[in-house]
């Protein structure tokens, strides 16, 4: 497969879920859709590293983050040496939950990530899950509840590590 197919097929399908990204992050949807539009630039850019990456969603979602960081930067008033070395030590340990939280995510069985997926990463509400997954909505609060106990259960056993 080229590189453009996987760019096709893995990459701009997440589209939706890096607009809404930016957008959060950003506060406005002219500067969330210029930040993705970088991103792609950025993605074309490293797109040998495509292979090697083990969740695609998670290494789009934060290099979307990490351009959004680099605007809000430029927005930002000078700070001193300290608070920026706070504002980049917090960033860090920001992209290293956000990347826990993915693989716990894909831990999960298959169902339960993809309404956690649909849920908080793409906004849907329970009836908008429901359709999605032709389920009821009283299966998308039972399948919500045992990921969110899995979720819990995982995040325990890594703090005891």
């Amino acid at each position: 497969m080229s590189d453009t197919e996987k760019i096709k097929k893995q990459i701009i399908p997440l589209q939706p879920a890096m607009q809404r990204m930016a957008e959060r992050l950003l506060g406005n949807e002219d500067d969330a859709a210029d930040a993705v539009q970088d991103t792609y630039v950025s993605l074309w850019k490293e797109r040998q590293k495509l292979n090697s990456v083990d969740n695609v969603e998670a290494w789009c979602i934060m290099m979307v983050k990490r351009r959004c960081v680099d605007i809000l930067r430029k927005r930002r008033p000078m700070l001193e040496i300290d608070e920026r070395m706070d504002y980049v030590e917090e960033e860090t340990r920001e992209e290293d939950r956000l990347q826990l939280a993915f693989r716990f995510i894909d831990r999960l069985p298959e169902r339960q990530a993809r309404i956690v997926k649909l849920k908080h990463f793409d906004n849907y509400d329970t009836q908008s899950i429901a359709l999605e997954m032709k389920i009821s909505e009283a299966n998308v609060y039972v399948l919500l509840s045992r990921a969110y106990n899995n979720l819990k259960q995982m995040i325990s056993e890594y703090e005891k590590d």
